[in-house]
């Protein structure tokens, strides 16, 4: 293997060898840092490592709970009979599975292993109560393609070659050492070759009888994290969605790095003969009607999905060209530039001739017959919680694989596992609600007369569009970026936001950043915007200020100087200051305020780029005139296009429209009568909300201890690192081991480290107005559940953040749970990108998942075992007195439909035209608001909304509340937006609160 393909991983570095190249490219030492806001390290020793001396009991196979086999259960070292203290081997997340030869097989994979692992084969027999069989011909490794070839009727999966028989041949890592992600068929010699594609972007050719391999391509294309590919049309096409920089770009045939912010991944295809770039985005699946036989030698179309900041990204390849279309986001756990947190989101057949496509935490149904010019059928059927790097119908049930319990950047499980889920089409639709966000503008830079890409309509109840021109209120200007060419800033000091930026690219992060200069006609002061890591020390002539700039999707902050300058050049100093060793901090990026701005010129200069923070209109004048927004819809997916209405928005501002609710389409898109600033975002959802209070959703969490139960089954939760078990820590200081043999407990020794490490301190404080959350410089209230979760219970503080499924946290605060995405493993979550799942008056102590199970520990002290029983959860053993819960993670939907109330006013000090806390918004159903204040006079309260979670706020509705009075004011059904805020114009007393019902 090449050294090139040996560092070129962007997949999963985090707790092995390449912990070094992470805490680089991230500018912290990972192993200081856990996904939590306390400063608990994760470096704390639980589990010692003591490797039991005989292999771990058979587990038994009579338990299935929601879906879930425990004894299906994979893992990633089988070399230490039961115990996990090997390193890059943190996760185990199921690659691929298909049904094959009358089993299903699957493969598991570790973080970056291209060489090969611990983790195996598999095969499961139709009788789900026996135990998995793991193939002797495992080599491990990273793996996801599959493909079953039809030629030689062989399965191939990772690096094995199945027979009709069953008998498995295995091409060795040291032959070909990549992370198989995708299979394809060849383009010349199909009934003998196939093609192998490599995360870190190789193309490989291997013969299906011989199993003989030949690198054809180190690296044709940009991006890392290779994804999918699929073979039709004369062309093989191939996808990645990651950007991180992490190989040589000397080898790359076509295209180079990243311009901007928006080249992240890449769309590529081969001919045969030439590469060529289709489109610089994330993309994921590549396939197409003939499933995973890896392609057609004929003219069949290729689907492929991938996303941008705006929406999910369905493309097809339709008689030799490509068409784009966009469908809303259920989710935001996908969305790291870096591509690790979204495995194989896939299209695939699941039972009976339906297809699914599942991709930013949604199921859609999705149509075979898909094409430019048939493009209805795509509707959706709910969202989910887990985790799923493939799916399949198998026996009349859709399988679901898992990326469970890891370990990288999780410093609260001790051994990474995971498992499947078996089920029926329809329990999809019990889960989560069809629900999510998305459009074809974002302040975007938008041409007169031209139709924005399709955006999905069909299939949702409610539909609310935010409309806006210009960008007036919003902190986070797309053309404004920390460096030329990349880090989105996401905050500005109101003193700079109009001010020209100079910058220059970011470079080599393993260098110290370049300095630049540029030339002024008049004195200047320069605010120079300096990388905080590592403290970078200037010439005293910059004098400190107290701004402060935000940027980066790991939150990144830059400390501001000032300094004047008399016209002439302008020199800004190189920063060669390390944060960590060998990571060196961003360049410098200056803004420019000069006595004219309006006469002021800037000539760049040392590779330096200016960018001017006014909109350009084309006609230059446009300025102050309106904006009329045409939709249009196709009503039969036939590309055949009707106006349905016309909007005017004023310049620098927002409307907001419902389409009705009778509307029979299939997409819809926008177009503009000018040249402007546009924004065009939907919310979606449907009527129907999981209502925890139905008869069978009571039943599934009626053994939860109530808030006001005395003495519940309260402890903490880890799964096991020195073996399979499940270890409880009980409120009153008892161990146990859970076994995973025989489902029972087992009386432990004391471990102060473990308890240490699983220690809880509450993550919120709570109000008058509301539940009070802080995060990565960010002050965000939530709403309020039941006045008990103000307090700490009789027992302790319930576990308020915890990753749960790999890569995305779930949080329960104040009586909701909440899922939470990372943006890099080791910071806190993101939390202004949470969504709420399910709302609760239940004394939850903790929760992990184990076994691929849900594992919540607060069960009512009087509840008994039932675990056994059909549609039963709890595991209690009252000679011990102990007692833990268990389901499935989409369970948690059921627990109760989102409710609150609270706000970012009660009784407090407004300022007039100061902005309050963001409140939360997204996810909730039935909302009100309540507005009173404590002044003589009229007040007039503006209602603001940030439509994303980014900071893009927009005017939603003014409300005059007279002296004495309380205004009411009921949200209509379809309004959606993620957040939302109040200003008032008056210095006052205010309350502002809201009821989610």
């Amino acid at each position: 293997m090449t050294s090139n393909v040996a560092s070129a991983a962007p997949r999963r570095y985090r707790l092995n060898r390449y912990v070094c190249l992470l805490a680089l490219v991230f500018g912290q030492v990972f192993l200081g840092a856990c996904g939590k806001f306390t400063d608990r390290s994760q470096w704390v020793a639980a589990d010692e490592p003591v490797i039991p001396s005989t292999p771990p009991a058979p587990p038994r196979t009579d338990v299935h709970i929601s879906g879930v086999y425990p004894h299906l259960t994979v893992y990633g070292v089988y070399s230490q009979n039961g115990a996990h203290y090997k390193s890059g081997h943190n996760e185990c997340g199921i690659g691929a599975i298909v049904p094959w030869a009358g089993k299903l097989w699957m493969v598991n994979y570790a973080p970056h292993q291209p060489t090969g692992s611990e983790h195996k084969l598999y095969s499961i027999d139709p009788d789900l109560t026996q135990p998995l069989t793991i193939h002797p011909e495992s080599v491990g490794g990273t793996p996801a393609g599959r493909m079953i070839h039809p030629e030689s009727q062989q399965l191939l999966i990772a690096h094995y070659a199945i027979d009709q028989t069953g008998k498995v041949r295995a091409i060795s890592p040291a032959d070909m050492p990549i992370r198989v992600t995708a299979i394809a068929r060849h383009l010349t010699d199909p009934a003998n070759l196939v093609y192998y594609i490599d995360m870190e972007g190789s193309i490989w050719e291997a013969n299906v009888h011989t199993l003989a391999v030949t690198r054809l391509f180190k690296k044709p294309v940009p991006g890392w994290h290779g994804k999918g590919g699929y073979t039709s049309q004369g062309r093989l096409v191939i996808s990645n969605n990651g950007e991180l920089h992490v190989g040589d770009y000397r080898d790359v045939l076509v295209g180079g790095p990243a311009k901007s912010e928006e080249e992240r991944g890449v769309l590529a295809e081969y001919d045969g003969k030439e590469w060529r770039i289709i489109e610089r985005r994330q993309f994921t699946e590549v396939t197409g009607p003939r499933d995973i036989t890896g392609g057609s030698d004929g003219d069949d179309p290729i689907w492929t999905m991938g996303w941008d900041r705006r929406s999910v990204r369905l493309k097809v390849l339709d008689g030799g060209k490509w068409f784009t279309y966009l469908l809303p986001k259920a989710a935001m756990c996908n969305d790291a530039s870096h591509g690790w947190y979204t495995e194989w989101p896939r299209i695939r057949e699941i039972t009976g001739g339906r297809w699914m496509m599942d991709m930013h935490g949604m199921f859609f149904d999705f149509p075979k017959s898909f094409t430019h010019e048939n493009s209805a059928g795509i509707r959706p059927i709910g969202s989910h919680l887990r985790y799923i790097p493939d799916f399949c119908g198998w026996n009349g049930q859709v399988v679901l694989g898992t990326d469970e319990t890891s370990i990288q950047g999780n410093p609260l499980a001790g051994q990474p596992q995971t498992n499947l889920w078996f089920g029926d089409y329809e329990d999809l639709k019990q889960w989560g609600p069809a629900s999510g966000m998305g459009g074809p503008w974002l302040d975007d830079f938008v041409a007169a007369n031209t139709p924005s890409e399709p955006f999905l309509i069909a299939g949702f109840d409610r539909r609310v569009v935010h409309l806006g021109v210009g960008r007036k209120q919003a902190t986070a200007p797309i053309a404004r970026q920390r460096a030329t060419d990349q880090q989105r800033i996401h905050q500005i000091p109101t003193e700079l936001e109009r001010l020209p930026l100079v910058t220059v690219q970011r470079g080599d992060w393993h260098k110290p950043a370049a300095g630049f200069s540029f030339q002024v006609d008049q004195d200047v002061t320069v605010y120079l915007a300096v990388d905080k890591r590592g403290n970078p020390q200037l010439d005293p002539a910059w004098q400190t200020t107290d701004m402060q700039l935000h940027w980066g999707t790991a939150g990144y902050s830059d400390a501001i100087y000032q300094r004047k300058f008399a016209a002439g050049t302008v020199v800004v100093p190189s920063n060669s200051v390390e944060h960590v060793p060998g990571s060196f901090g961003m360049p410098h990026a200056a803004f420019v305020l000069a006595s004219d701005p309006s006469t002021l010129e800037i000539i760049p200069s040392n590779g330096a780029t200016v960018t001017q923070s006014q909109r350009v209109d084309s006609d230059g004048d446009a300025a102050g005139k309106n904006v009329t927004f045409t939709l249009q819809v196709d009503r039969a997916g036939n590309d055949h296009w009707t106006d349905l209405t016309k909007i005017t928005v004023p310049d620098e501002g927002n409307v907001i429209h419902y389409l009705p609710n009778d509307l029979d389409a299939v997409w819809l898109r926008f177009q503009v009568d000018r040249e402007c600033l546009a924004t065009a975002f939907l919310y979606q959802s449907t009527e129907s909300f999981v209502d925890g209070s139905e008869r069978e959703n009571q039943v599934t969490f009626r053994d939860l201890a109530d808030v006001d139960e005395a003495a519940p089954h309260a402890a903490v939760l880890y799964a096991a690192k020195r073996n399979r078990d499940l270890r409880v820590i009980t409120s009153d200081d008892r161990y146990f081991d859970f076994g995973k043999a025989d489902f029972a407990f087992h009386t432990d020794e004391p471990d102060t480290k473990l308890k240490e490490l699983l220690s809880i301190e509450p993550e919120f404080t709570v109000d008058e107005a509301s539940v009070v959350l802080r995060s990565e410089g960010r002050t965000m209230r939530l709403p309020k559940g039941d006045p008990r979760f103000d307090k700490p219970f009789a027992w302790g503080w319930p576990r308020g953040s915890r990753e749960v499924e790999s890569e995305r946290h779930l949080a329960n605060i104040h009586g909701t749970f909440y899922e939470v995405p990372l943006i890099t493993n080791g910071r806190p979550p993101a939390f202004h990108l949470m969504r709420p799942v399910s709302s609760h008056r239940k004394q939850i102590s903790d929760f992990c998942t184990w076994n691929g199970l849900l594992v919540l520990a607060g069960v009512s002290g009087d509840a008994r075992q039932n675990g056994l029983e059909p549609g039963g959860h709890v595991f209690a053993d009252p000679k011990q007195d102990v007692a833990i819960w268990f389901g499935g993670i989409d369970d948690l939907w059921k627990l109760g439909k989102p409710v609150g109330r609270g706000g970012p006013w009660m009784n407090s000090q407004v300022q007039a035209g100061q902005p309050s806390d963001a409140y939360l918004m997204k996810g909730y159903d039935r909302k009100t608001l309540r507005l009173s204040h404590q002044s003589d006079t009229m007040v007039s309260v503006t209602i603001e909304v940030d439509i994303t979670g980014e900071g893009h706020w927009h005017r939603y509705d003014k409300i005059s509340v007279a002296a004495g009075e309380t205004a009411v004011h009921e949200f209509p059904a379809a309004f959606q937006a993620a957040w939302v805020r109040l200003v008032s114009d008056t210095d006052t007393t205010a309350t502002g609160q809201f009821l989610y019902e």
